[in-house]
Order: structure tokens, then sequence, then C-alpha cells
């Protein structure tokens, strides 16, 4: 895991909500305040980041809760030097998260990044599935 994309500002407040209601409530907190996180990501790089070609270097399927899986990405790109980045896309279902994983893998994927901080990046959801669309689906 990249430890530079974790929100470490939310931390004290988690914790603070943790100690006032519990570890259930705590623990779905934490789920949607990555959630948002990833999210807010998007929204900042979709409003003007520049962009650049990526490359997807793998990414493993993690079960979340009892429901659903996640897939966490791994990718390289080039601003000033070689940065890696990390995204979490989620699923339904076990299948589909390592059938994405299949077809996404060493692909070029455009990223955008902080023109201001060049190692903090975001894939947007929009580009990734208009990679899976364009990829052939297994026989």
């Amino acid at each position: 895991m990249d430890w530079r994309h974790i929100p470490w500002h939310f931390l004290p407040l988690a914790l603070k909500l943790l100690a006032k209601f519990g570890l259930i409530p705590g623990a779905a907190l934490g789920y949607w305040m990555k959630k948002f996180y990833q999210k807010r990501r998007q929204d900042r790089a979709s409003s003007g980041w520049p962009s650049t070609d990526a490359t997807v270097q793998g990414g493993k399927v993690h079960k979340h809760g009892s429901r659903e899986y996640w897939v966490e990405l791994t990718y390289t790109y080039f601003v000033e030097e070689y940065r890696t980045g990390m995204h979490v896309h989620r699923f339904r279902k076990e299948d589909e998260a390592e059938e994405f994983l299949r077809q996404i893998k060493d692909k070029r994927i455009q990223v955008r990044y902080n023109p201001e901080k060049p190692a903090e990046s975001a894939i947007l959801d929009r580009d990734l599935e208009m990679v899976v669309m364009l990829t052939p689906l297994r026989g």
C-alpha cells in the first residue's frame, strides 16, 4: 500500500468518533471517509489538473465486508521523474473484480496529477472505464 495516498488529516477525527461511538460505526466512518477522499481527489483532478499517460503495473483484489471487493491498482507515470500511484475500484462480485484486473493490467491509461505536487495523482473513473470498454473480453 502506498501510504502517501492515505488521508492522514482525517485520523484525529476518526479516532474521536471511534472513542465516542464504538468500533462498528467507526469502521463504517472509515469506509465512507476513504470513499469520500477518493471522490474528492477525482473531482479536483478533473477540474484542471494536467494529464499524462500512465501504465498499470498490477493490482490486488481485496474482499471488503461481506458483499464488496476492491481492486487496488498500482500505476507508474512520468512527470519530471518516474512516479507511482494507487487507485481503488469497487465491485460487487469477486469474479468481476478479477476479470477487471486481468483486463486492465499492463494497459496505458490517462492519469491526472497535481502540478504543484506531481506525486499526487488520480485516475478518473471515466478514463478507467473507457480503457476497459476497449479491451477485448476473454473468450
